[in-house]
């Protein structure tokens, strides 16, 4: 129990204990002005509703000759002067006699006089009287509470002088206690929320303040870690976007070189160029079988030879760094369901792999070069079909040529 009370005050615990001590300060201060000023109670108020009889008073004067629309000011004045209030004022007082004065004045005089005048002029005098009693009926009340009053003021300047030294107190307490510590957690707040996760609060003691600060030490920590892998995770979001971006502006690109009317290799390396430096793949090889015979193909690759210069071709990249040796060679057959146009070969690194994405490109080229190829075979049958058929149109009219040759010949014999 001992260890118990010798041990430091929570804030909280601490700022109760300010707070009841304040509060003993109050209520003893208002138990003795309580028991000083009992009969002042409603005085106040009371002087209110005098002051505003007074009001009241001119107002129906200025209505004067009165009609049934002013009605509810007659009634509103004769609630004022029967009022509670003003009732125990006069009864606290002991000015009973001039209220009933008062109320008396008005039922036998001001109101039968209000409602029957035609004109101001004609009860400006009672009015004048009335508001006379009701000036000497708030004088009174002011006596009676200017004395009571003054019972109490040394009461209240006591007690102002421990409410002071309390507050001094309560503000040297809360500078260091409570002003300090927030300052350094706003700036904190406002750091985090800047997105500046490396600011700390230093906050000594084992109160709530030191462990808010903690806790704000450990969140900031943790929400620096976090935001450094959404960051990450973005990155990589946005950079498989501009790849996927990238493969379809290559996909389109590579269909519309591939339907040019060009020469084949003008049309294939540009796209295998593509396909390299999109993925991870080298050493791309694109066999062209001669009516489905693997023995005789055509290869075209992105390594440039001597051929290629004296074409003066330079679609192909010059100067690339050597590639690392070893990897796992990959295969794509260029097949439809019934012709078997080629193979797509490339080295795949040694202990990589190409993505889904990746992937897709590369399914989605083999069919549009296959496509290209069934297209290419087929105009070329349809060339050489156009051939013979001129061949044998040239074979029936030479026939025929010769024939008449030789029955020209037998005549002239």
């Amino acid at each position: 129990m001992l260890k118990r009370c010798l041990s430091p005050l929570t804030l909280v615990n601490q700022l109760a204990l300010i707070v009841l001590l304040s509060t003993a300060i109050g209520v003893t201060g208002m138990a003795i002005s309580g028991w000083l000023v009992q009969g002042v109670q409603g005085n106040a108020h009371a002087i209110n509703e005098a002051g505003s009889l007074r009001m009241q008073s001119y107002r129906l004067l200025a209505s004067v000759p009165l009609t049934q629309d002013d009605r509810p000011l007659i009634d509103e004045m004769e609630r004022t002067v029967f009022s509670p209030e003003l009732e125990n004022a006069a009864i606290r007082a002991g000015q009973q006699s001039q209220l009933n004065a008062l109320q008396g004045y008005w039922h036998t005089q001001l109101e039968p006089g209000l409602k029957q005048a035609r004109s101001t002029e004609t009860v400006a005098q009672d009015v004048a009287g009335f508001v006379s009693r009701i000036d000497a009926l708030v004088s009174s009340f002011d006596q009676t509470t200017e004395l009571r009053i003054d019972r109490v003021v040394m009461v209240h300047r006591a007690m102002a002088l421990f409410m002071g030294l309390l507050l001094i107190f309560t503000i040297v307490w809360l500078r260091a206690r409570l002003l300090n510590p927030w300052k350094q957690l706003l700036a904190m707040a406002r750091a985090v929320t800047a997105r500046d996760f490396t600011q700390r609060t230093h906050i000594s003691g084992r109160n709530e303040m030191a462990m808010l600060g903690q806790a704000l030490n450990t969140m900031s920590a943790e929400l620096s870690e976090s935001y450094a892998v959404l960051e990450q995770r973005v990155q990589e979001k946005t950079a498989g976007l501009e790849q996927k971006n990238e493969i379809l502006s290559f996909l389109w690109q590579a269909n519309r070189r591939l339907h040019m009317q060009v020469p084949l290799c003008e049309r294939l390396s540009p796209v295998l160029n593509g396909l390299q430096n999109l993925t991870l793949l080298h050493d791309l090889e694109l066999r062209v079988y001669d009516v489905e015979d693997e023995d005789n193909h055509q290869e075209f690759t992105c390594q440039s030879d001597m051929s290629c210069d004296d074409k003066g071709c330079h679609l192909c990249p010059r100067g690339l760094p050597p590639l690392t040796s070893g990897g796992t060679t990959l295969k794509w057959r260029l097949t439809d369901s019934h012709t078997q146009y080629g193979i797509l070969l490339a080295t795949l690194p040694a202990g990589r792999h190409l993505s889904h994405d990746q992937q897709q490109l590369v399914d989605t080229l083999v069919e549009q070069l296959t496509a290209t190829l069934a297209l290419d075979r087929h105009q070329e049958k349809q060339q050489q079909l156009i051939v013979m058929e001129e061949r044998a149109t040239i074979a029936r009219e030479l026939h025929d040529s010769i024939a008449q040759s030789l029955l020209l010949y037998e005549k002239c014999r």
